[in-house]
């Protein structure tokens, strides 16, 4: 039960950054988007991103018991949640959502990324608490990450964003850009000589990390360089 309680905090406080980031948002006022269909579609994410986050980690750690419906929801008794599957899965139902209910997708996208930011290493924080020294190191790297992703994109990245110096839908994608690749060299360099390049979860990882440079390249790069033209 300790995990449900602490995804069910952690989804509450993503909620309230979600309300501090979006309420005074020109791009929300100006196209007239009401905050309780941005929660709407907030609590629509959340639910999408955890079933992804389970279905990942289901895939990465095939086990027979997994494949009973009963064990594949309980997550209470049989925890396991992938954080770079339940991003990807939210990330791609956010722009979906936005682009059919006519939001504006990168800034949502933007908005959703800071709110996820800011809750990320309190959520990480609960879990090591609770889980008193039995959790993976891994964990405590993202930990440690998170916080400094979270001044560097409140300081620095979120300011250029809502001065329109980068483009909507950037600083989401940098920030899985960063995310996946703090998630591959961990896996790495934590245990190298088992490491294999070929097991699902580093392909998906690696499929992430490269589709996001890519999209990241075309949004700022190509876009500005044909624009001059």
């Amino acid at each position: 039960m300790i995990n449900l309680l602490i995804i069910l905090l952690s989804f509450f406080l993503f909620l309230f950054f979600l309300y501090y980031f979006t309420k005074d948002d020109f791009v929300i006022i100006r196209k007239d988007v009401p905050l309780d269909r941005i929660f709407s579609m907030a609590i629509l994410t959340g639910l999408v991103a955890l079933v992804s986050a389970r279905f990942s980690f289901v895939i990465f750690n095939l086990k027979p018991e997994f494949f009973n419906p009963l064990v594949f929801f309980a997550i209470p008794y049989y925890p396991g949640l992938s954080l770079i599957g339940g991003v990807t899965g939210g990330s791609i139902f956010v722009y979906i959502y936005a682009f059919y209910k006519n939001i504006p997708i990168g800034r949502v996208f933007d908005l959703f990324t800071m709110s996820f930011i800011g809750i990320l290493p309190i959520g990480l924080l609960i879990n090591i608490i609770f889980l008193r020294g039995r959790e993976p190191v891994i964990l405590n790297i993202i930990f440690v990450s998170s916080i400094i992703i979270f001044f560097i994109f409140n300081r620095l990245i979120f300011p250029f964003s809502s001065k329109g110096e980068i483009k909507d839908g950037s600083l989401g994608l940098i920030f899985i850009l960063i995310l996946s690749f703090i998630y591959f060299t961990s896996k790495l360099f934590l245990d190298i000589k088992k490491f294999s390049f070929l097991s699902p979860e580093n392909i998906f990882i690696l499929i992430v990390f490269f589709t996001s440079l890519v999209l990241i390249i075309n949004t700022e790069i190509m876009n500005k360089y044909l624009s001059k033209k």
